[in-house]
């Protein structure tokens, strides 16, 4: 039986190409309401976590909940704080995941492995639509 699918989004242009991108909202762990709302975030099966622009970090009052070495390109960053966020999508609330603010100048967000292993991903490319569905 094939699973329901919970979302279904079109490509969006990114450095003008079409990238499997979602609009989310952005929640601290132990609340609904979120802090941030309808925020582009392209997937990104080579990022570990999740990404957010750092102009955003005002808004969520997170604190965070560990330190860790990252790569972020080609530039290693010592101690970078770690922050949990639940990831809402079309009604689909995700388990807190980590997330970590970057200062690139970009106005969208990375959705990375760390939220996408719980999902089944469907690109259809010549179609440019990108499937959700739960396993």
């Amino acid at each position: 039986m094939k699973p329901d699918i919970i979302i279904e989004s079109h490509y969006h242009e990114k450095d003008s190409e079409p990238c499997p991108a979602l609009y989310i909202d952005l929640t601290r762990p132990t609340e609904t309401d979120p802090f941030q709302t309808d925020l582009l975030a392209y997937l990104d099966t080579g990022a570990p976590w999740i990404a957010v622009p750092i102009e955003h970090k005002a808004k969520g009052g997170l604190h965070p909940f560990d330190f860790r070495d990252i790569l972020i390109g080609n530039q290693l960053r010592e101690k970078e704080p770690i922050y949990l966020v639940k990831v809402l999508i079309d009604g689909y609330v995700s388990q807190p995941a980590e997330m970590i603010f970057w200062d690139y100048n970009r106005d969208y967000a990375i959705i990375g492995r760390n939220l996408m292993r719980h999902w089944h991903t469907t690109l259809k490319g010549p179609e440019q639509i990108l499937e959700i569905s739960e396993p």
